[in-house]
């Protein structure tokens, strides 16, 4: 059955959108080398060996990043030939088929569902697909095997029980994006819930960049009105993290929390008796606090959006 005029104008304005949307990756860490003992000094007893490390645990494996530019193509052309596109990221278009699984589900190119399916494993849904809709799936393009796709991404290695044989051999695509025809990543992030008492952090943390940036500026500026301004809400939000990071049991941050609060009153302090140098050393070291505690207890989620690190 042929498709509309108009829907084969929506197919490739999918496939131009396609190749913008960013593809998700993570790095896998590097092993590191323990550094070597230093030799014993002489009439010395040889030191006791050093206990054998813990083995690292293995990596997880998940897709890497696009190498080249993402392909934009039809999913009839993929059902048809899929070997000149397999190991490239791919922005295929075509109609939902059906779902063969929580986060599985064949594309086609025709509603008559008389086309040849191509089948999509995501590695996580935000929202289901609706079949006979038009998306555009962009991902790695394989043969489907499933020991092939546990080791390329075990996000990806979906149980699809007796369905499995009917697609082993056959195109698959490891979805890194699924768009609906509303413009919608049914494949996108959602950062989990916070508890109140996190939401009360960020909430007091919003502002703390913004106004210690200022805090700084008075004091380099011997702007006494400028550097004592945010006082109030710099020494309120420290306060707040002091309580929450207690409460958790992270006395280190609660030290660091500290000591930018105190140091944001003593800004005002010098600021005030126009020792500015003194002020100079005390916002400083408020900067100082904020990066120190943000590197074991701060986290960037896929969004953008941070975090407290909570297993930290």
């Amino acid at each position: 059955m042929k498709i509309a005029r108009s829907s084969a104008s929506r197919r490739r304005g999918f496939a131009a959108m396609a190749s913008t949307i960013a593809v998700a990756s993570l790095a896998i860490a590097a092993a590191q080398q323990a550094p070597a003992r230093p030799a014993d000094a002489p009439g010395q007893k040889p030191a006791a060996p050093a206990a054998p490390a813990t083995p690292a645990a293995p990596a997880v494996p998940t897709l890497p990043p696009p190498s080249r530019a993402i392909v934009p193509v039809a999913a009839s052309s993929v059902a048809a030939k899929p070997d000149q596109w397999v190991g490239e990221y791919v922005a295929m278009t075509g109609i939902v088929e059906a779902s063969v699984g929580k986060m599985a589900f064949t594309v086609d190119q025709d509603k008559t569902k008389a086309a040849p399916e191509v089948l999509v494993l995501a590695g996580r849904m935000s929202d289901p697909v609706t079949p006979n809709t038009y998306v555009t799936v962009i991902g790695l393009l394989m043969k489907y095997d499933p020991a092939d796709v546990a080791a390329k991404s075990k996000a990806h290695a979906q149980d699809l029980g007796a369905d499995a044989a009917k697609y082993k051999g056959k195109p698959v695509v490891l979805a890194t994006s699924i768009v609906n025809d509303k413009m919608l990543d049914l494949a996108r992030f959602i950062p989990p819930p916070m508890t109140p008492e996190e939401e009360g952090l960020q909430k007091a943390m919003r502002g703390v960049p913004a106004a210690s940036g200022e805090l700084r500026k008075g004091a380099d500026s011997s702007n006494v009105e400028l550097a004592t301004k945010n006082v109030a809400a710099l020494a309120a939000a420290f306060a707040e993290t002091e309580a929450f990071m207690k409460k958790r049991g992270k006395l280190d941050a609660v030290k660091w929390a500290a000591d930018a609060r105190a140091n944001v009153l003593a800004v005002e302090k010098a600021a005030k008796s126009g020792t500015w140098d003194a002020a100079k050393t005390a916002a400083a070291a408020v900067g100082s606090a904020c990066a120190t505690c943000h590197t074991p207890y701060r986290e960037r989620l896929e969004d953008g959006s941070f975090r407290f690190k909570a297993g930290s």
